[in-house]
């Protein structure tokens, strides 16, 4: 059976879709604001406090719910509770789960915890609502022999939202003899009335409560069934807190308007705190771990190298650790043509200047497949698969590796990634290096971060934007010091020769090559006789490409190699410019090094806070809590 909408059906339908969609975004945005709360109190004359809170709500938005959650500590107790709304009163019998949906007009209260809570129901959207809850209060009073002590939270630190503008207003079965309002740094002011107080406070921020303490003769009082009795007089004592915890304020202010005053003495303490501690660690631990011990070799120079060991590893060994790099690799690649795994024959090759205007030709190499036969190390291994991957279609320049291996960098990445691991493992496994120094500046490192998250919180648990607290600024101050601390050893971590030295072994190896570099770089402009063999000269320029000072090689084989062993060798040629080794084993060396770099790098993913004004901390206080709406 098939069914026909008629036109004012569609029409009908389409604006409830409209009106559903239109309630649906208004919910989602809802929100509320508290412009005011008038808080009334009165004391009656057995001790026990009839409380009235009218609290003011700005909708924006549907809502249907609010509650108030009123601490309890020992021996303190509510009763008579009620919520009404411009003098109509709700009916008990409303749920009291927060964030239920209940008949409008209802409420219900409950112990959650240590405190009640009161939940009501009604129905608003975009418009002001004022709610009244009422309930009695015992246990709150406590009676002296002389006086009788109201110390009331009149708003509490649970309100998420912050109060635009509070007053309150207690009246007592007798003359006040003094009231304060807390905390200082709350703006705000009291005043006595005789037997009534006003306390009035404006813009009270998000989770700050308010405090009303007042003191009545005990003698207005005919009964204490409201309230605890302790023995003796209290006035005296009472006053006393007061007037110290006031001084304790006046005393934090002198102390932060002394430093605001002196900034460059205060600036200098912070900088000893933030910089000394830290800085006897690191000094203590270079001292004890990372201090080489010289082993008494005297040589300035060592005319060639002094250890078999490969030229991918030596530059580790001499900056005592860090990862392998393009100049191992591409010392490691020139290595591997010296010895006979790759072949190479010299070209000519054309290169465009000027944006395409002009062409030159210059010296390259043509690389092809060698001998097999070689025994490869694991990170050899790595540079031969690269070159192996640019070469299986048949020989290549290399002026076209770069974009010959950006053109399948993801696998080209993976070679160059094993062969710095292979070189890392390998540096590992000859224990060149003792690094018991990292362990006591990690330790410190963790201590100075613990300490000033712990400073850091104290400082913000604590911190009063009005007014505050001295101990809360030194708190900011000594947590700024740790982290500067810790930032400092942070600093040292990453400088290896602070807490890593080299074994025996290894320092002895380490200045043997440290000679045969500086050989290599003074090389040029020494009076020595030059390496008789073309098997040396390619030793020396694979380990200056190693050390990053092959111009420096180059310049020495230009000048001193004999031309018939340059047109023998594998890696050196003159070109026709009539340069030896002009091109890409030339000046070009750093920039085909670079480019090894820049090629084998991992590819981009592409991802991309008594009356006068408030005084003392306050906190002492029953009541307070707070609310909130849904």
């Amino acid at each position: 059976m098939r069914l026909r909408l008629r036109r004012p059906s569609l029409l009908l339908l389409l604006a409830a879709a409209l009106a559903a969609l239109a309630t649906a975004g208004t919910a989602g945005a809802k929100s509320f604001t508290l412009p005011q709360a008038a808080i009334s109190v009165q004391v009656t004359k057995d001790g026990s406090l009839l409380v009235d809170e009218h609290i003011t709500y700005a909708f924006s938005g549907p809502f249907s719910g609010g509650y108030r959650d009123i601490p309890l500590r020992s021996g303190e107790s509510i009763d008579r509770v009620r919520v009404t709304e411009g003098g109509r009163a709700y009916r008990t019998g409303g749920c009291t789960t927060l964030g239920c949906i209940d008949a409008a007009g209802t409420y219900g209260t409950t112990r959650v915890g240590n405190s009640l809570r009161v939940v009501w129901h009604y129905g608003a959207i975009d418009e002001l609502r004022t709610f009244t809850v009422h309930y009695r209060m015992r246990g709150l009073a406590v009676a002296y022999d002389d006086v009788v002590d109201v110390n009331l939270k009149v708003w509490g630190s649970e309100w998420d939202q912050p109060l635009d503008r509070l007053t309150a207003t207690e009246a007592a079965p007798g003359k006040v003899l003094k009231a304060w309002g807390h905390p200082v740094y709350v703006r705000g002011d009291v005043q006595l009335l005789g037997t009534k107080v006003l306390l009035r406070a404006l813009d009270v921020p998000a989770g700050q409560f308010v405090e009303l303490r007042t003191v009545i003769p005990r003698k207005a009082f005919s009964s204490t069934a409201g309230m605890r009795v302790v023995q003796g007089n209290g006035l005296a004592q009472i006053v006393a807190d007061e007037t110290a915890d006031a001084a304790a304020f006046e005393k934090d202010q002198e102390r932060i308007d002394h430093a605001k005053a002196h900034p460059l003495r205060y600036g200098l303490y912070l900088l000893l705190l933030g910089t000394v501690p830290a800085f006897l660690i690191v000094s203590a631990v270079f001292w004890f771990y990372g201090r080489e011990r010289r082993s008494g070799y005297d040589r300035e120079y060592e005319q060639e190298p002094p250890t078999e060991t490969a030229p991918a590893l030596v530059p580790t060994l001499l900056r005592q650790g860090g990862e392998a790099g393009s100049f191992e690799f591409t010392a490691t690649l020139f290595d591997l043509i010296r010895r006979g795994v790759f072949t190479s024959t010299p070209v000519t090759t054309e290169r465009k200047t000027w944006g395409g205007l002009r062409s030159e030709n210059v010296s390259d190499l043509e690389l092809a497949a060698g001998k097999d036969d070689e025994k490869l190390r694991p990170w050899e291994n790595a540079v031969a698969r690269v070159v192996q991957g640019v070469i299986k279609d048949g020989p290549e320049r290399l002026s076209n590796f770069r974009e010959r291996i950006e053109d399948d960098r993801t696998a080209m990445s993976k070679h160059f990634t094993s062969f710095k691991a292979n070189v890392g493992t390998e540096v590992g496994n000859r224990k060149w290096f003792i690094s018991r120094g990292a362990v006591p500046l990690a330790i410190a490192l963790v201590l100075f971060l613990a300490l000033g998250a712990l400073f850091v919180f104290l400082a913000a648990d604590g911190w009063r934007s009005v007014y505050p607290r001295w101990n809360d600024v030194v708190l900011v101050g000594l947590a700024v010091a740790t982290l500067i601390n810790a930032a400092i050893v942070i600093g040292a971590l990453t400088q290896r020769r602070l807490w890593r030295r080299r074994s025996q072994a290894g320092e002895v190896e380490a200045e043997r090559w440290e000679a045969f570099r500086r050989y290599l770089t003074d090389f040029p402009r020494l009076q020595e006789a030059p390496p008789a063999t073309l098997a040396l000269w390619e030793r020396f320029l694979v380990y200056g490409i190693a050390f990053g000072i092959a111009e420096r090689v180059l310049q020495a084989a230009h000048l001193a190699m004999p031309e018939e062993l340059a047109t023998a060798s594998s890696i050196y040629w003159i070109s026709n410019g009539g340069g030896l080794g002009n091109g890409a084993t030339s000046m070009g060396i750093g920039d085909l090094a670079s480019g090894f770099g820049s090629a084998l790098a991992p590819p981009s993913s592409g991802s991309g806070g008594g009356g006068g004004g408030f005084s003392g901390g306050g906190g002492g206080g029953g009541g307070g809590g707070g609310g909130g709406a849904w």
